[in-house]
C-alpha cells in the first residue's frame, strides 16, 4: 500500500534539519549556493503528490517510495545536471547531502527500476511520447516539362 506521510511537508522538513544536523554537524561546510538549493526544496511542497498518485499504486506488495519524495528527487537530479537515472542514483548511494534533501534515508535509497516506476505512473498517458514518431507523408512535387 501507498505509504502516507502523516506530517506531509513538516516531516520532510523535521527530517531533512535532523539527518543535515547528524552528517553536516558544521553548517559552514556549504557553499552559498549549496544554501540556495537547500532552500528552494525546503519551501517547494510537493505533499499533494502523495494523494494525487494514490490511484496509481497497488494495495498489495511491498510498500513502494513515497512519492513526493521521488518527484522532489528527481527535480533535483535536474536542478545538478545529472540527466541519467543511472548516475543520479549512484550519487544518491554515495552522497548523504542528495539522499537527505530528496527526503530518503542515506543507506536507503531507491534504485533506477523505481525512478522508472515512478515516472511512468507520473506520465499518465497510454502513448509513451507527446508526438507520434511517425511523420507525415510529404507531398510529391509536380516536375514541370520546359515549355
Amino acid at each position: 500500500m501507498l505509504h502516507v506521510n502523516p506530517g506531509r511537508h513538516t516531516a520532510y522538513q523535521n527530517f531533512v534539519i535532523t539527518n543535515l544536523r547528524k552528517y553536516y554537524p558544521n553548517p559552514n561546510a556549504f557553499s552559498t549556493a549549496i544554501w540556495d538549493i537547500i532552500e528552494h526544496f525546503w519551501n517547494l511542497d510537493f505533499s499533494y503528490f502523495d494523494e494525487f498518485l494514490r490511484s496509481k499504486y497497488s494495495v498489495f506488495g511491498p510498500r513502494p517510495r513515497t512519492p513526493s519524495c521521488m518527484h522532489r528527487s528527481y527535480l533535483l537530479s535536474i536542478d545538478f545536471k545529472i540527466h541519467s537515472l543511472t548516475e543520479w542514483v549512484a550519487r544518491l548511494k554515495i552522497n548523504p547531502f542528495l539522499a537527505i534533501l530528496s527526503g530518503f534515508e542515506f543507506l536507503d535509497t531507491p534504485g533506477v527500476g523505481t525512478f522508472y516506476d515512478f515516472l511512468s505512473r507520473l506520465w499518465d498517458s497510454a502513448l509513451p511520447n507527446l508526438s507520434s514518431h511517425l511523420l507525415p507523408a510529404k507531398e510529391k512535387r509536380i516536375k514541370k516539362v520546359g515549355s
